[in-house]
């Protein structure tokens, strides 16, 4: 069986490969709802919620996704906050963004209907190599590979590639090969096959070797060394930072305001706050940062958009500042040490009507005129806080945010 990078071209050594694996896949699949359907939106929305999170955490999350946005364009005629509503707690939410975003070059461009073909989906915006694979494979039976992570683990191991996965040397190997193994009737089944071999026998830490089809032909099995592969690249550091959080609290009403449309958390609601750098704070024993309540004005400042409170942050802050926290939240490339300071507003501090405060398109704005100085910003009911777009990374402060009966 030809296992190199100078694979050959569908030889019958290639296909007994694809046929034990296919063979192997009828046998053990896992029953999930995105396997019951060819309908190309489903499966893009489970393989975009597939992305590094666990199939057990995305099964309720697709399900309820679907009936919220049964279609191209029930989802791109939603406003993004609703889409980020229904995400929210799955993680990464730029992937609900893109998404949301590709619906709508759908509706715009071709009629809400997804293309049958490779090359026409990698067009459409936040859709690349694998997510479009995946799609024209399983949706279409187009005889094209899909590489996710699993997938680039299994090859690693067969061909003991001595190389980081991430390479564009790998990717064009892997390709290669994959191409000449793939089958020609069953190209959707043959990838979801190597993705479940991935995920379920040929693990990172504890693969199932014995229990694997393609054992005696795997490299890395044959030589003793599986656990070496992949062969790993060298990670940055996570850059890890203090995130101070300021929650301004009136009655059973709590201020927010939306992130950019780009970069971190975009487009989500949050509790106002800065980065904090080394300068900025002193370690007490508890490990909470002690600020100057000069300091931790500034800080409001920067981090709020809204000034009509300033007067009574100030004089509020110049009382002795009860900080809570931390609690740590990770991202991909960064950790926040998340800690807050509650400020209670008096009762009519600021009229969060009309007369402050306007609605506009389901968002809050400030008086017309000052739209593009300032952050968009909203008070909530803490009995709505479940129907904003709020990142887990402030779940902890919600959960003591207790409501009391208005």
């Amino acid at each position: 069986m030809n296992l190199s990078c100078n694979s050959s071209k569908n030889n019958a050594h290639d296909q007994s490969l694809s046929t034990r694996l296919l063979t192997w896949y009828t046998a053990v699949q896992r029953d999930l709802p995105w396997r019951k359907t060819r309908d190309p939106y489903a499966i893009w929305v489970s393989e975009v919620m597939l992305q590094q999170t666990q199939v057990k955490t995305v099964i309720p999350y697709f399900e309820r996704f679907l009936k919220r946005f049964p279609s191209v364009e029930h989802l791109g005629t939603a406003s993004l906050d609703d889409v980020l509503t229904i995400w929210s707690g799955l993680g990464y939410y730029s992937r609900a963004r893109r998404m949301w975003e590709g619906a709508n070059y759908l509706i715009e461009k071709l009629d809400g209907k997804m293309p049958s073909n490779y090359e026409a989906l990698l067009q459409i915006p936040g859709i690349g190599d694998y997510t479009a694979g995946a799609i024209a494979s399983i949706a279409f039976g187009q005889r094209v590979p899909a590489i996710d992570g699993n997938v680039k683990r299994v090859l690693s191991r067969l061909l003991a590639w001595p190389e980081p996965v991430e390479t564009a040397r790998s990717y064009r190997c892997f390709r290669d090969n994959l191409m000449a193994w793939q089958s020609v009737l069953k190209p959707g089944d043959f990838n979801q096959a190597l993705m479940e071999l991935g995920a379920m026998v040929c693990s990172p830490r504890n693969p199932k070797c014995k229990c694997c089809p393609l054992a005696d032909v795997c490299k890395g099995y044959l030589q003793g060394d599986f656990l070496g592969y992949p062969v790993k690249k060298l990670k940055a550091q996570r850059q890890e930072v203090t995130r101070l959080t300021f929650v301004l609290r009136q009655g059973n009403q709590v201020y927010l305001q939306k992130r950019p449309a780009r970069g971190l958390l975009a487009d989500l609601w949050e509790f106002p706050g800065v980065e904090l750098s080394d300068s900025d704070i002193h370690r007490a024993k508890d490990s909470l940062p002690v600020i100057t309540q000069h300091k931790c004005f500034d800080h409001f400042q920067q981090a709020v958009s809204e000034r009509a409170f300033d007067a009574q942050v100030k004089d509020l802050l110049e009382q002795e500042i009860d900080y809570h926290g931390p609690v740590w939240y990770t991202f991909s490339h960064r950790r926040w040490k998340i800690v807050w300071a509650i400020i209670d507003l008096p009762q009519n501090t600021v009229k969060r009507t009309s007369a402050s405060l306007k609605e506009k398109d389901g968002e809050y704005i400030t008086e017309p005129g000052e739209e593009k100085k300032r952050a968009k910003c909203r008070w909530v009911s803490l009995n709505d806080l479940s129907l904003i777009p709020l990142p887990r990374a402030f779940m902890s402060i919600v959960e003591i945010l207790t409501p009391y009966e208005e």
